[in-house]
């Protein structure tokens, strides 16, 4: 063995000899072990290249700039997009991924190299959690949902690339006949700036993102809150990666509900990053979301503010609502006709509000549609699967086109809510067709009734602006056989009435008319609503609380078991005439409600008393300006009156709230309309007329 070694330094008296015999302590050292050579007898030749050893400082640098080169290597093999993917998770039901891998895999090995202690299956993330380092996942293309499955504390990255930003924009098809209602400008129209953009290389560029599935409770508690939401982040600027959390430039959009939209002016490049974050204690599982991208109008929409759907009323296992006015032309123009032929341009979805699979995503279309309980479709208009009719109608406020919804199996004595939804832009839906994301508005709340002695009844053949939960029992009719009998009482009534006024002068001169401004069609109309409103009560719980409701037929027994009120129920005293004249020993001031003919029948005995019997219940009472209305509007030798103030008029009519609250009824009412304004008629000024005639219309 030949050593060749450079000169060495002097030994210091106790310094260690290596096990080879060199000191450790050589400027440098180079060890070179040669291959053994064998040649038969002639013995074996070993030679030894023996190299300098380095300093400890020396030392500590090659480790380090070793160090450096490998994660060099490490980042190469990241940065080249061969190397870099997002995978997709499979989701079953509950929310729980089958398969698949996770996408961030790359961040746990790095943060491995750099001490963090994170465990195999990417929990425990920490500050590198934030960011995705892997390259960004391309946007598939304009108006298309891009679908992914993200864990907690993850990060994926998007690239919305140039080609993608100049390409032709999309026809948008024609649409609906108009916008839905009074337009709200929440943003600045883009139509205009759209159009300045066209001939140059920028354009605004619209990001949405609805998540479609979360994380699952699986505490052994009852689940109260939502999973957290998920993070929207947009660059401001071109060809900026940086984004997420910890970015800089960028549009941070948290989603609200499972929803979120930025919409920006963009060139070239551009960058988005959607961000998980980490789940509390009880929830498991992932998100899946939706994400689309396009420079002609938003995907995905929701109407955060405004309901659009309005709550008619509820049985003990229906509710009807309706949309607001779809329109505000008139019967003979080409709009309101496109509306009436255009089918059922919007659909709904609901579930009971303990169903806990929709909390966080009440403004998610895909959310509803993977999370609802109950649903409309346009390709079963009728309710035959989901249990949900639709139809359009022009009754109610206006007369004007809308949406009808009969929500049917529902459960007794429950809180619901529902949200109206477009499927895509009315159109179309679904990828390539702008909006084709749909849009969801506010959701609407309601509760069904608990007795059972009120029905959900509308349609009616001579009543038909009648709508609402009526007096019933059914085990002696069913719903049309209901219908039926309160249309033939009414008509039968009306008949009479008109019969009446056939014998008045209504085309006669001008000087000759009972009225300068009104005539026998305004006495017509006005008699309709008022006989229509008093025959056919609004129903509603004996059990509602609530003070404007008059209790009905509390001397009947209940429908279903034949049980009567308690005796000190019934015993108890109650003054409908609260400005009766002042006698000691008045009847007005002695009177019961097993003895008041306003509380111990209906305001319509030899129908509901004597045939329905639906035993005790409360009516909404109809607003008095019906009475007055009436009043004002036919002949004074007909005699018609209302009851004064103080004098009964509370035991038979109620007054409108100046709030919307619905507080009295009229053929048309709907629950939380936001203006009173858009509810009421013209109120009639006709406490003017109440002394004209002394014939009480209304039961006291």
């Amino acid at each position: 063995m030949v050593n060749v070694s450079a000169p060495t330094a002097a030994r210091s008296e106790g310094d260690p000899i290596s096990d080879a015999g060199r000191p450790p302590s050589l400027d440098w050292s180079l060890n070179l072990e040669a291959a053994h050579l064998r040649s038969g007898s002639a013995g074996r030749l070993e030679m030894l290249f023996q190299c300098p050893k380095l300093t400890p400082l020396q030392t500590r640098f090659v480790a380090s700039f070793a160090t450096l080169l490998l994660l060099g290597l490490v980042y190469w093999s990241l940065s080249n997009p061969h190397f870099a993917y997002a995978a997709e998770l499979e989701v079953d039901g509950s929310g729980q991924a089958r398969g698949g891998e996770d996408h961030n895999w790359h961040r746990i090995e790095q943060a491995r190299w750099e001490g963090d202690s994170i465990a195999e299956d990417g929990s425990g993330i920490g500050s590198l959690g934030v960011r995705a380092a892997a390259a960004a996942t391309a946007i598939s293309a304009n108006n298309a949902p891009n679908q992914l499955n993200i864990e907690a504390g993850n990060t994926t990255l998007w690239v919305y690339s140039s080609e993608l930003l100049n390409s032709p924009s999309t026809p948008t098809g024609p649409g609906l006949p108009s916008e839905p209602g009074v337009k709200r400008e929440i943003e600045p129209e883009h139509n205009d700036l759209k159009k300045r953009q066209a001939n140059g290389r920028s354009k605004t560029i619209f990001v949405t993102i609805n998540t479609c599935l979360q994380p699952t409770w699986n505490a052994s508690s009852v689940q109260t809150v939502a999973p957290p939401q998920l993070t929207l982040y947009v660059s401001s600027k071109v060809d900026n990666e940086d984004v997420g959390p910890g970015g800089t430039s960028q549009v941070v959009q948290p989603l609200v509900e499972g929803f979120a939209n930025v919409s920006l002016t963009a060139s070239g490049t551009w960058y988005i990053a959607v961000h998980a974050p980490e789940l509390p204690t009880g929830f498991v599982g992932v998100w899946n979301y939706e994400l689309a991208v396009s420079h002609d109008d938003y995907y995905h929409s929701a109407d955060q503010f405004d309901p659009f759907l309005l709550l008619v009323d509820t049985d003990i296992n229906s509710a009807l609502l309706v949309t607001n006015n779809l329109t505000q032309q008139n019967a003979s123009t080409d709009t309101y006709k496109s509306w009436m032929n255009l089918g059922t341009p919007f659909i709904m979805f609901a579930a009971n509000t303990n169903h806990t699979a929709m909390l966080g995503l009440q403004n998610s279309y895909c959310g509803w549609a993977n999370n609802n309980q109950i649903a409309a479709s346009q390709s079963d208009p009728e309710g035959a699967n989901g249990g949900v009719q639709m139809g359009m109608i022009t009754r109610g406020l206006g007369n004007t086109p809308k949406e009808q919804f009969y929500v049917t199996n529902l459960n007794s004595s429950s809180s619901y809510l529902g949200v109206l939804a477009e499927p895509g832009n009315s159109t179309a839906s679904g990828p390539g067709v702008v909006g084709g994301g749909g849009k969801i508005w506010e959701p609407v709340y309601w509760q069904t009734k608990s007795d059972g002695n009120c029905a959900l009844m509308f349609n009616l053949s001579f009543c038909d602006e009648v709508a609402y939960a009526v007096p019933s029992n059914p085990n002696n009719f069913n719903i049309s056989g209901l219908r039926a009998a309160y249309d033939n009482y009414t008509s039968t009534f009306y008949q009479q009435f008109d019969y009446s006024l056939q014998q008045v002068p209504c085309n006669t001169s001008l000087d000759a008319q009972y009225s300068t401004v009104r005539t026998c069609d305004d006495c017509a109309a006005a008699y309709k609503q008022w006989l229509c409103a008093v025959s056919i009560p609004r129903c509603e719980d004996f059990t509602n609380p609530a003070d404007y409701l008059q209790k009905r037929n509390m001397g009947q027994p209940y429908f279903g078991n034949a049980s009567m009120l308690p005796d000190d129920v019934l015993n108890e005293k109650y003054a409908p005439m609260l400005r009766a004249p002042t006698l000691a020993g008045s009847p007005a001031y002695n009177q019961t409600f097993a003895s008041s003919l306003a509380t111990n029948s209906s305001r319509n005995p030899a129908l509901i008393d004597a045939i329905i019997q639906p035993g005790p219940y409360k009516e909404l009472l109809p607003c008095e300006d019906l009475c007055y209305s009436l009043v004002q509007s036919c002949p004074a030798s007909f005699g018609f009156g209302c009851p004064y103030p103080g004098r009964g008029l509370e035991a038979g009519y109620g007054v409108r709230s100046k709030n919307g609250t619905l507080m009295c009824s009229y053929l048309g009412a709907v629950y939380d309309i936001n203006s009173a304004k858009s509810l009421e008629a013209p109120v009639l000024t006709g406490l003017l007329f109440a002394g004209l005639a002394m014939v009480v219309l209304g039961v006291v």
